[in-house]
Parts: C-alpha cells; structure tokens; sequence
C-alpha cells in the first residue's frame, strides 16, 4: 500500500489534485491510503512515514519549502513533489530532493506523469517481491500484499491478498527478510504488516478481519507504529 499526503491550504485545489491522484491510482490498481493536510505544521506534527507527498508552497503559517526541510529531517525516502502557482521557486527543489514540479491549476495529464515517475522510483528501491518455496513451487510474493505471518507447529503461514501460503522456516528468518519498519511482531508467534492494519487495541489488534493478541511488552511499539503510519490527524 503507498502513503500519500497533499499538503494544499487552498480547498478547492486540494480537492481538484485529490481527484487527479485518486483517478491515476484507481486507473493503475494500486492500493493506496491519502491524508490531506490544509497547513504544513499540521502535516509536520503527523510525523507520518509517507510514500510520496504533493506540497504547496504558499502554506500561509509555513512555507512549503521550510515545510519539505523539517521532512527531510524524518523522511528522507517520500519522493516530494511541488505544485504551486510559483514558478519562480521551481529551482529551488532541488535542495529538498522534488522529483518533480507541477504548476497550478494542475492537469490530470501532468498529474499522472508525476506520479508515474514517483511510483517507478518507489518500486525500484524497495525489495517488493522476494521468492517463496512452498509445497506446490516457487512463487514470486510481493511484500506490500502480506497481512501477517504466523508461526504453526513448525511451519510458516503467510495470509496474503492472494491468499495463504504454508512453508517450512522460523518467524527470525523473516524478520531480517523484512522491513521492520513495516513488520511488527506482535508476540513470538505474529509478525504483522502495521499497513493493514485497521485498529490497534489494548490487548489485540485487527488486521484483515482477524484478531491478533498483542504481548505486551509489544504493545507501546505497535501502537506508536500504527499512529506513525496512518497519521495522527487522519
């Protein structure tokens, strides 16, 4: 799933670009969650490890390139991308890493070329797939489409979207396959994938419909975890 912020202090724009990302994601299939910020020290304050954020310039309480400064300071990954009515400071992206640079009224063509190129970028730093040898062969699994792994007897299950897979190994060999930034473990026998989950709670959280008890030794980690990732202010 990619994490996206628009970071707009002008309502009717930000809800124009909101539209145009939402129609390029939709049109390409990919699994996406977006929070909309209407002014940088609201976005700031999320500390949110977002995937790919659409920044303003003119933010009214804080300017967007001091806004991309503090989240540089967190996030050096989020591929950043300017639109704005101010062409002048176009240059002045490359201090903050933008990938890109889109003027206002933004189209749904400039739009998509955006996050097309935000999207091939994202894909070729992450290790999204990695091969799997179960009992029927080797399938290639794409590390996004994991709810969680679970510990059974001596083997594996993986509970992906595409399904349940069965393989023999230990829950440690996993963790070092994995982002542990994204896979959290909930006790020695859950390692779950914080960005499906959908409620963390004292004791348990969900995650696909299930629950999943949480030690609690875990708890505090999980929970700040799950905050980090959807945003405090979503």
């Amino acid at each position: 799933m990619i994490l996206i912020a628009i970071v707009d202090n002008n309502q009717l724009e930000g809800q124009a670009l909101e539209e145009c990302v939402e129609n390029c994601l939709k049109e390409k299939g990919v699994a996406y969650m977006l929070h909309k910020y209407d002014n940088g020290v609201e976005f700031i304050r999320s500390r949110t490890n977002y995937d790919i954020v659409f920044m303003d310039i003119q933010l009214g309480d804080m300017d967007g390139m001091d806004a991309a400064y503090f989240l540089r300071i967190v996030n050096k990954d989020a591929k950043l991308i300017f639109v704005t009515h101010l062409a002048e400071r176009a240059i002045e992206g490359y201090k903050v890493d933008a990938i890109d640079f889109i003027l206002k009224p933004a189209d749904q063509s400039a739009i998509d070329y955006a996050l097309n190129k935000a999207l091939k970028s994202i894909g070729e730093h992450r290790q999204d797939y990695f091969p799997l040898k179960t009992s029927d062969g080797v399938i290639s699994l794409s590390t996004s489409s994991i709810y969680y792994v679970e510990v059974y007897d001596h083997d594996l299950i993986y509970h992906t979207e595409q399904g349940d897979y069965k393989v023999r190994g230990r829950l440690s060999d996993v963790r070092e396959r994995l982002d542990d930034r994204v896979f959290i473990q909930c006790s020695r026998s859950y390692l779950v994938n914080i960005r499906h989950v959908k409620s963390v709670h004292s004791d348990h959280l969900v995650i696909n419909g299930t629950k999943i008890q949480i030690v609690k030794s875990h708890h505090k980690k999980i929970e700040q975890t799950f905050i980090d990732s959807i945003g405090e202010n979503s």
